[in-house]
């Protein structure tokens, strides 16, 4: 990417840990860009910056949370296409950094800015009761993975760090009850029962835990992987695995599969989906693909097909 002269916008979130980054810092660092450093608040202000941002490299610095907000104000612009989106990521979990290999190392994560190697990635819609229409670029869950986003709060990263969602995702599985669940994947229909639905666009959650371990963020589709009601004892063993990068969706009792459209309808209770710890609204919910959204930086050993 040519980046000589180019304006950039940098929405940094300082509760996430922005706040340890140098304006003039940075500025230095990326001096082949004529920088605007906004510093966020309060929330729903990096939506907004994002939405009304235009022509030029728009970098966020800090979480999960905080991406997901600009994506959202990327998608309510129409994901414009002279915008192209760039992460320092500063979170505790700073799961879809894992997928797009921007090191957590400000001095690699800012030399990947440099490079400036762009790829275009797909975005997912989604439409859920009581909330309006969401986007996101990384992973929805509903079931016990949300109820764990719930759990994990920040007495709890701060204690745990990395750990401190499989510990809260244990705790969710154990008192979670199964739902009769009815899944439509381009037209057609699937009844099984859930005590947890990923929907994937990218492949990471929950700060390293592996949603979605084949999900390609730029092949038109949506991965969905489904976790049956298994037991304590063997969601004791899947768990970890997970979180230990382990392709686990040919386990017994884990659905997979991919979609353009993804409908979602739970009994006796609706699911509550969260992506990227942000709730999006109770279902039924639907989930479509938006391809080749969104131009962003991604790191050297980034790979959109695991494994290719």
């Amino acid at each position: 990417m040519e980046t000589s002269g180019k304006r950039a916008r940098v929405i940094c979130n300082p509760n996430s840990g922005g706040g340890d980054y140098d304006p003039q810092s940075v500025k230095a660092e990326l001096d082949q860009f004529d920088i605007e450093w906004i510093k966020t608040s309060q929330s729903g202000e990096a939506c907004k910056l994002a939405r009304e941002y235009k022509g030029g490299l728009l970098i966020v610095i800090g979480g999960d949370g905080t991406v997901n907000e600009v994506v959202n104000g990327l998608g309510q612009a129409g994901f414009p296409e002279d915008v192209t989106l760039a992460i320092l990521p500063t979170g505790t979990g700073n799961d879809l950094a894992a997928t797009l290999a921007v090191p957590e190392d400000p001095d690699l994560a800012e030399d990947a800015i440099r490079k400036g190697r762009v790829r275009k990635l797909d975005a997912a819609r989604v439409r859920s009761e009581g909330k309006k229409e969401k986007f996101f670029i990384n992973v929805a869950t509903g079931g016990f993975g949300a109820a764990a986003s719930g759990e994990n709060d920040e007495s709890m990263k701060s204690t745990w760090g990395k750990l401190s969602y499989l510990r809260a995702t244990l705790e969710a599985a154990r008192k979670f009850d199964a739902r009769d669940t009815l899944l439509t994947l381009d037209g057609e229909e699937r009844r099984i029962q859930a005590v947890n639905i990923v929907v994937g666009n990218c492949r990471y959650a929950g700060g390293g835990w592996l949603a979605a371990p084949v999900a390609n963020p730029e092949d038109g589709l949506l991965d969905v992987v489904v976790i049956e009601p298994l037991g304590m004892k063997s969601m004791l063993g899947l768990a970890p695995a997970a979180f230990a990068e382990y392709d686990y969706l040919g386990t017994e009792g884990v659905f997979h599969a991919r979609a353009r459209s993804i409908r979602v309808y739970t009994e006796p209770e609706g699911l509550e989906f969260t992506a990227d710890g942000e709730v999006i609204g109770d279902e039924p919910a639907r989930f479509d693909i938006v391809p080749g959204a969104l131009k962003v930086i991604v790191g050297d050993e980034y790979i959109a097909e695991p494994g290719g």
